[in-house]
C-alpha cells in the first residue's frame, strides 16, 4: 500500500510531466521527509543503490528547474537541496562556525518584492528569490 507521501510525490511528478520511476519517487519522498537542506552526496549515500549518481544529479537539476525542490546556497562549495512545501515558504539562518541551520518563516516576500522593483532601474518582475542569513549561533558565540 502506498503512503500519503508517495502518492503526493507521484502526483507532483505527473503534474510536471515526469515519468514515475522508483528512483524519482524515492528521491522526492526522501527530501519531503527531511527538515533540512541536504547535499547531493548526502542524498546519494541514503538512497544507494536505488539511484545512481548521474540519475540523481539529473533529477535534482530537473526538479529544481520545475520548482519541486529548491537549491539552497549556504556559502560553501556545495549545493544543497530541499523539498518545496506548497504551504511553507521559508529561508535559513546559518552559523558560520558550526554550520547549524535554522528555518526562518515570514519573509514578507510580496512587500519585499514590491519595494525592490520600485527601486529597480532595469527590472519589472521577480519570479523567485533566495534569502539566507549568516551569523554565529548561541553555542558558538559563548
Amino acid at each position: 500500500m502506498k503512503t500519503k507521501d508517495t502518492l503526493l510525490c507521484e502526483d507532483l511528478l505527473q503534474k510536471h510531466g515526469y515519468r514515475l520511476t522508483l528512483g524519482r519517487i524515492a528521491l522526492l519522498v526522501f527530501l519531503k521527509n527531511r527538515n533540512t537542506p541536504l547535499s547531493a552526496s548526502n542524498i546519494q549515500k541514503e538512497l544507494q543503490p536505488s539511484l545512481d549518481k548521474v540519475t540523481l544529479y539529473r533529477a535534482l537539476e530537473d526538479f529544481s528547474k520545475s520548482k519541486i525542490i529548491a537549491k539552497v546556497n549556504l556559502q560553501n562549495a556545495t549545493t544543497y537541496y530541499e523539498f518545496i512545501h506548497a504551504d511553507y515558504h521559508h529561508h535559513h539562518l546559518i552559523c558560520e562556525q558550526c554550520g547549524k541551520l535554522e528555518d526562518i518563516e515570514n519573509c514578507n516576500q510580496i512587500n519585499l518584492q514590491k519595494e525592490i522593483l520600485k527601486h529597480s532601474k532595469n527590472f519589472k518582475v521577480v519570479h523567485s528569490h533566495s534569502l539566507e542569513f549568516f551569523g554565529v549561533c548561541k553555542e558558538c558565540g559563548n
